[in-house]
This record gives structure tokens, sequence and C-alpha cells, in this order.
């Protein structure tokens, strides 16, 4: 149980993805903060707190940005979502969230199907 001033983070990657790979990361206040998939509670004294995530991977994918207080109270889970594509935003939010992006991937799936389709019909055309 995480104590009152702690900032609960929880991690989704995407499913069947290179999240494997790759690793979130938060920066809390300017400060990097590993984390793990899953749920991660990070000590963090009351106050107003500006949360970054993001996954690392050949550069930085995924950034999303939240502003979190735990000045009164504890504060509500914070939830990230890696996106489906490295072109996506993450998202984030303090009620769970999707993974974004997926429209896009099957944009970019569809279109490499289509152009092998065109080949391959193409192909057969020509001899």
């Amino acid at each position: 149980m995480p104590g009152p001033s702690a900032l609960t983070i929880v991690a989704k990657k995407t499913p069947g993805s290179f999240g494997a790979l790759m690793k979130p990361t938060a920066v809390i206040n300017g400060h990097t903060v590993p984390l793990n998939w899953g749920t991660n509670v990070i000590p963090a004294p009351p106050g107003v707190h500006q949360i970054q995530i993001y996954c690392q991977y050949l550069w930085k994918i995924g950034k999303a940005e939240i502003t979190v207080d735990n000045s009164g109270a504890p504060a509500a889970p914070v939830y990230y979502a890696s996106p489906w594509t490295t072109w996506s935003r993450g998202a984030v939010g303090q009620q769970p969230v999707k993974n974004p992006g997926l429209v896009g991937l099957a944009l970019i799936m569809g279109g490499l199907l289509a152009l092998l389709l065109l080949i391959c019909v193409a192909g057969s055309i020509l001899n």
C-alpha cells in the first residue's frame, strides 16, 4: 500500500509488442525515475508534481505528460499506456487508458499489404 505522499504509476505496454525491448521511464519534477511494466510506487513529498513518461528505444517514444497533486491527500494512480507505433504519443491519465496508435498501425500494415498485392498482380500480368 503506497504511503500518503507516494505516487503510483501503472505502466501498460502494447499487447504482443516490443515491450520486452524497452522500459518505461518517468521524469518527475526533472528527476529521472526508471519504471517497470505494471505498478510502480515512487516516494514523493506532498505537493504538485510534473510527470513526463516515455519509453526508451532507439529514441524516446510515447511521450506523455500529466500534473499530479498529492498535497492534500494521496494522489490517484497515474495510468500510462505505450503506443502501438513509434510515431504516436503515449496516453496518460488518472483513469486506465488505452494504448494509442492502433489505427496508424492498421493503416501502415494495410498499405504494405496493398503494395504487396499490387506487386503480385503486376508480376502475373507481365508474365
